[in-house]
């Protein structure tokens, strides 16, 4: 009775074969740059967004810190925890109003900064917020809604 099996030829040729798919393959493979920088920015946002929400602004203190909550344009891709220090931006933004501070009050509303971060009324936006990313022509945008703060 004899056996069947594979030679060590045909062996031979399916792992070249193997080698060849998977070398065009991965010339083939491009990393998402700008939906991952798209993904990173909201959730730097929603991070402030969520420490302004959390942190009343309003509440009489001594040692009130107004920096909580709020975020200038040259943070918008700093590392805030130690999950962030590795990770490197490739799109460039731009921010429509052009503004230098985003923060955010116990409601989740944007305030613009220049009232020294103490998100009263007149810092109020009156309209949404919108980031442009860009990377190879291509562009994404993250919408800030101005009365509730949403990220869209």
């Amino acid at each position: 009775m004899r056996t069947q099996a594979y030679t060590l030829i045909e062996l031979i040729f399916v792992i070249i074969i193997i080698g060849i798919l998977s070398g065009v393959g991965f010339y083939y493979f491009k990393p998402h740059y700008l939906q991952n920088d798209r993904d990173f920015l909201e959730l730097q946002l929603n991070t402030v967004r969520y420490e302004g929400i959390n942190y009343d602004k309003r509440s009489p203190s001594g040692n009130m810190d107004y920096s909580i909550g709020c975020i200038a344009q040259s943070d918008f891709f700093t590392s805030r925890t130690t999950i962030d220090q590795h990770y490197k931006v490739h799109a460039t933004f731009t921010l429509t109003p052009n503004e230098n501070i985003l923060c955010f009050d116990t409601l989740g509303r944007v305030h613009n900064g220049t009232d020294g971060n103490k998100t009263t009324q007149n810092s109020l936006f009156a309209s949404d917020i919108v980031i442009t990313l860009g990377y190879n022509n291509e562009e994404k945008n993250i919408t800030i809604d101005h009365f509730s703060g949403d990220l869209r």
